[in-house]
C-alpha cells in the first residue's frame, strides 16, 4: 500500500466546483466540513451550509459523522441525522454539496476466471519496471466504461482523478467517463492495481509529463471529439483504448502527431499480445531511432 500500513479514509466531493476533490483523513483524525476557512475541507461557495457543518472521525477500520450541535441539514445515505456511522461508499449531504466516502484500498480484486498465461505475467512484470523507471510525472487515463472495477479502483485510492468530461455531460457520464490519473508515487499500490489487473484488457494507457496536471488535462479534452471524412457530425475518439492509440500514432502524419503529444513525453500503453509499447514524440518528422515504438 502508497501509505504503508496506514490507510485513509477518503471524503470526495461529488459534484460543483470542488468536484472530484479528496481530502484525506489519518487514522485518529478527525476533519471537519464547513464553510470556513479554517475548516479541515473547507466549501466556501455553499451558501446553505454552515461554517462547520460536520465532522468525520476515523479509526483506520471504522468511521462516524457527527453533526454540529444545533446544525441541522446534513443527510447521511439521505436521511437526516446527528450522528452515525459511516461505510465504504457511503453518501453525504450537506447544505448543497454531495459527498461520498471511501475506505482506502477495502474491496479485493475478483477472483479471474483462469490464470494469467505465463507470457501475460511476463508482460505485465515489465510494464511496471518500465513504468516505475520513468523520470518525468507519469499519468494515466483509463476508461471507467470498460469495467466497474477501475472506477471502484479510483474511488479507494488516495490519487488525484479528474474526468476529462464535464458540465452535464460530465455529471451524466461519470460512472462510464474517462479519467486522467496522477501517479506521482511509483510505489502507489493503485499503479500495481491498474496493471495487474487492467493490463491487456484495454482499460488504459499510461503517460508522462511534466505539465501541471490541469494542463494535460486540458490537452486531452481536445481531442475527445473528431471529424472523420464522410461521417456527419462529429464522433467520441477513443485514443485512452491502447488498440486505438497504437494504430493512431503511426499512421498519423507528423504535424498531426506532434499536436496530438504536445507536452506529452511519452505513452506507454499494451500492445496487441501484452507487449510494452512505448511511444515517443516525432523529432523534425522522423521517430528517434529505437525509442518510438518499442516494445518489451
Amino acid at each position: 500500500m502508497s501509505t504503508g500500513t496506514m490507510r485513509h479514509a477518503i471524503l470526495q466531493v461529488r459534484w460543483g466546483p470542488l468536484a472530484y476533490q479528496k481530502t484525506l483523513i489519518e487514522p485518529g483524525q478527525v476533519l471537519k466540513v464547513g464553510r470556513a476557512p479554517s475548516s479541515g475541507l473547507a466549501v466556501p461557495h455553499d451558501k446553505d451550509m454552515a461554517e462547520e457543518q460536520f465532522e468525520l472521525s476515523w479509526s483506520g477500520k471504522r468511521g462516524w459523522l457527527h453533526g454540529v450541535p444545533g446544525v441541522s441539514g446534513t443527510l447521511l445515505d439521505g436521511e437526516p441525522v446527528e450522528q452515525g456511522e459511516i461505510f465504504n461508499g457511503t453518501w453525504v449531504r450537506a447544505g448543497q454539496t454531495d459527498f461520498s466516502v471511501y475506505f482506502e484500498k477495502t474491496t479485493p480484486p475478483r477472483e479471474p476466471e483462469q490464470p494469467d498465461p505465463p507470457v501475460l505475467v511476463a508482460h505485465k512484470a515489465r510494464a511496471l519496471e518500465v513504468l516505475r523507471a520513468q523520470e518525468a510525472p507519469l499519468y494515466a487515463i483509463v476508461d471507467t466504461a470498460r469495467d466497474a472495477r477501475i472506477l471502484e479502483l479510483l474511488h479507494e485510492s488516495v490519487e488525484v482523478c479528474l474526468s476529462l468530461y464535464e458540465g452535464r455531460q460530465g455529471t451524466a457520464l461519470a460512472e462510464v467517463a474517462p479519467y486522467l490519473v496522477s501517479l506521482p508515487r511509483k510505489d502507489s499500490w493503485l499503479l500495481e492495481a491498474l496493471v495487474q489487473e487492467g493490463w491487456g484488457a484495454h482499460w488504459g494507457i499510461f503517460l508522462t509529463s511534466a505539465a501541471p496536471m490541469l494542463q494535460v488535462r486540458r490537452h486531452f479534452r481536445k481531442f475527445l471529439m473528431v471529424e472523420a471524412e464522410g461521417v456527419e457530425g462529429r464522433l467520441y475518439f477513443r485514443y485512452y483504448d491502447p488498440r486505438v492509440l497504437s494504430a493512431f500514432l503511426p499512421s498519423s502524419p507528423p504535424g498531426s502527431r506532434d499536436e496530438f503529444f504536445g507536452d506529452i513525453e511519452g505513452f506507454i500503453f499494451s500492445g496487441s499480445n501484452g507487449e510494452v509499447t512505448v511511444e515517443l514524440p516525432s523529432l523534425d518528422g522522423k521517430r528517434p531511432p529505437g525509442r518510438n515504438g518499442t516494445r518489451g
